[in-house]
């Protein structure tokens, strides 16, 4: 989700596209299992099970959308109707322990309100699961 807060800084920064065309969209489930396909980390035609995953929606107006997803081998951005076919398959295909809940929230609300201590991702000991970013934690005002 860092990743994503720092593509919408990015974009906001570049001021080639209106910030209010972006969505940073939310993917989990209740029982914190989403299957994704086309990720970095999948083999072969295997899909990725994240606890959750955080992309970026461009809804362009008159234009096609698109998905920027920083753990997809899938162009980036790629092409909305391309990633849903991809990446998302059907959740009628899927156990319904692995169905999919989406939150959309507005990137220039994201840039706001969003913050992240890193907490999620330590293990019970307080140790990293994985080296975290070099940048600061992000804060809001």
């Amino acid at each position: 989700e860092e990743n994503v807060w720092k593509l919408c800084d990015y974009i906001r920064s570049q001021d080639q596209y209106p910030l209010e065309e972006f969505y940073a969209v939310f993917i989990s489930n209740d029982r914190r299992m989403i299957p994704l396909w086309k990720q970095k980390s999948g083999r072969g035609d295997e899909p990725v099970v994240w606890d959750y995953h955080v992309i970026l929606l461009h809804v362009s107006s008159g234009e096609q959308n698109f998905i920027y997803d920083l753990d997809t081998v899938l162009p980036f951005p790629c092409p909305f109707d391309v990633y849903s076919v991809e990446a998302f398959r059907l959740d009628d295909s899927l156990r319904p322990e692995f169905h999919r809940k989406i939150r959309m929230i507005r990137a220039d609300l994201y840039l706001k309100t969003f913050a992240s201590d890193r907490s999620h991702m330590k293990d019970a000991n307080g140790k990293w699961q994985k080296p975290p970013p070099s940048y600061p934690c992000i804060e809001t005002a």
